[in-house]
């Protein structure tokens, strides 16, 4: 995986003897998240191979998890995963990778997180769920893990809505048929 040495030397000097600059940053983040933030699995890799923590959050709670499947990037999940992150953690809005993924339209993603054990029905601070998201954006291949997962229907955000409810705001109609057959159905 690391195909960027010179941004790992840089990395490595830091690590030697410029490790307070970087954590003086204006930023104040560690380089775990500046790397999970862009994309980096690279970058990840090396930091987590030096045991920085995969739960380690920036001011916002988000983790190298969570910003991996807000960016699309399975390597950072996986590496994520393979250190032991909480897959359930969740950022300072309540959001956790599963969320993210979901309102990202990463499906694959979604489907590792459910592997690993991630909660289908968390809800952020607004009490949405993934599967919420999903529905209200019209993101079938994504509501479909989401239900063959277990993911309840019935689960309400904080103005009473459910994902039904938002999938007839959403832009799908057969989506929201879909919905209300798998609603009957159960």
């Amino acid at each position: 995986m690391i195909r960027n040495l010179g941004f790992l030397l840089v990395l490595g000097l830091l690590l030697s003897g410029g490790i307070a600059a970087a954590q003086t940053d204006v930023t104040r983040t560690h380089p775990l998240i500046d790397a999970a933030v862009v994309g980096n699995a690279d970058a990840v890799e090396y930091w987590l191979k030096r045991g920085v923590r995969a739960d380690l959050a920036d001011g916002g709670g988000r983790t190298p998890l969570i910003f991996g499947a807000f960016v699309g990037s399975m390597d950072i999940v996986e590496l994520a995963l393979e250190h032991n992150a909480t897959v359930d953690q969740r950022d300072k809005g309540g959001s956790s990778a599963i969320l993210w993924a979901a309102d990202q339209n990463e499906v694959k993603i979604v489907e590792r997180l459910i592997e690993a054990n991630a909660t289908v029905d968390l809800q952020n601070s607004l009490g949405e769920t993934a599967l919420m998201v999903a529905a209200q954006d019209g993101l079938y291949d994504v509501v479909q893990v989401l239900l063959d997962a277990g993911a309840d229907l019935n689960i309400r955000d904080y103005t009473g809505r459910t994902a039904i409810d938002r999938a007839r705001n959403g832009r799908d109609p057969e989506l929201l048929r879909m919905l209300e057959r798998v609603a009957r159905a159960r």
